[in-house]
């Protein structure tokens, strides 16, 4: 309930009464669990300075009683909205949090209709707590990132010349839920030869020739949380140009491990990893930012890129995945997860990180 208490001494500090979280189809799914610890894909939570409730329907009655201390209320009529506003007219809150960004212009006009009060946005207020990882979820996150690492370690002898992307790609997840994994963190991608030009191509059905890269960009998920990691290989012998790019992604991102920390802004650390690609004539072939938040959700605050200019808070967990993509020849990038500090950045992912070649 610590969390619910630094949550509701937020609320109180912007004058909201309430919050209101809506997860409908799991679209505020990583809010209810951080808050609540329910799991389902339909739940209000409405929180207060001295009361929580969840309000969901009977597919998930003993779940919430299970996942959750939050009161109970339970759905049983035609119309959840009807069952939310109910308990709003018992607290009559005056000024409603709402995460704007989870919600749909449709489902805000429903509640607004319904229950008459000044709906505020609280997504930064959310965005904050969750950026500042606690101890037990850096845990998980190590955890994720375990079961991600030796599920790679066993699916790699399996990259052979005529195996297709798609195969690679379903039996690195089936290892993954094999050793644990709650399930994926995003679809995994496995993309071979000039696919890996594609900074976030599919699998597919094309086969891996001999001489061509391989790129893994995968994560398993565990207790809820994500790992999110690269890997660029070589099958075959690689050539002076992909040798040169290649070392220019790691020789990037060493620099950015290197020299990363909790006094940095989000573009400063970006800048490191981009101005070293830029001095070897590659920087217009680095379209995306360096890295961004990793926890209940594999894309979340903080952000390292260009546009963040706010300092990189100390306890958060982010990704350093610099790249560089060549259309129709091929693509490099390397992906670290890591523990923001305040001298300096704390690798989590273990696999080795200079080339490999199968």
């Amino acid at each position: 309930m610590e969390r619910v208490r630094k949550f509701v001494e937020a609320l109180e500090k912007e004058n909201i009464d309430a919050a209101l979280i809506c997860n409908v189809e799991y679209s505020s799914r990583p809010t209810t669990m951080y808050l609540s610890g329910f799991t389902g894909s339909l739940s209000f939570l409405i929180i207060t300075t001295d009361s929580q409730f969840i309000v969901t329907d009977s597919r998930y009655f003993e779940q919430a009683k299970q996942q959750s201390n939050f009161t109970l209320v339970e759905h049983r009529g035609s119309n959840i909205y009807d069952t939310v506003v109910g308990v709003l007219q018992n607290i009559k809150p005056k000024v409603i949090g709402l995460e704007f960004s989870r919600i749909s212009h449709d489902m805000y006009l429903k509640l607004s209709e319904k229950y008459q009060a000044v709906y505020k946005p609280i997504d930064h207020i959310v965005e904050q707590m969750r950026m500042i990882k606690e101890p037990q979820e850096i845990e998980f996150i190590k955890k994720a990132i375990q079961i991600s690492e030796e599920a790679l370690v066993k699916v790699l002898p399996l990259v052979k010349e005529g195996v297709a992307e798609k195969d690679i790609a379903a039996e690195l997840e089936y290892q993954m839920k094999l050793l644990g994994a709650d399930g994926i963190a995003f679809e995994t991608i496995v993309i071979t030869g000039p696919r890996t030009a594609l900074p976030h191509g599919r699998a597919s059905e094309r086969r891996l020739r001999m001489n061509e890269p391989v790129l893994f960009d995968f994560g398993a998920k565990f207790r809820g949380y994500c790992a999110d990691i690269t890997r660029t290989f070589y099958f075959g012998k690689p050539d002076e140009e992909f040798m040169k790019i290649y070392n220019t992604v790691f020789e990037a991102q060493s620099l950015a491990l290197e020299k990363g920390s909790g006094r940095m802004t989000g573009k400063e650390l970006d800048s490191v990893a981009r101005t070293h690609i830029s001095s070897g004539g590659f920087g217009e072939y680095f379209g995306h930012g360096l890295g961004h938040g990793l926890g209940l959700e594999v894309h979340e605050a903080p952000r390292v890129n260009q546009s963040n200019e706010s300092i990189l808070p100390v306890g958060a967990v982010v990704t350093i995945e610099p790249g560089i993509y060549i259309e129709g020849k091929f693509g490099v990038r390397i992906e670290e997860d890591v523990v923001i500090h305040e001298d300096r950045l704390e690798r989590l992912t273990h696999l080795e990180r200079k080339l490999q070649m199968l």
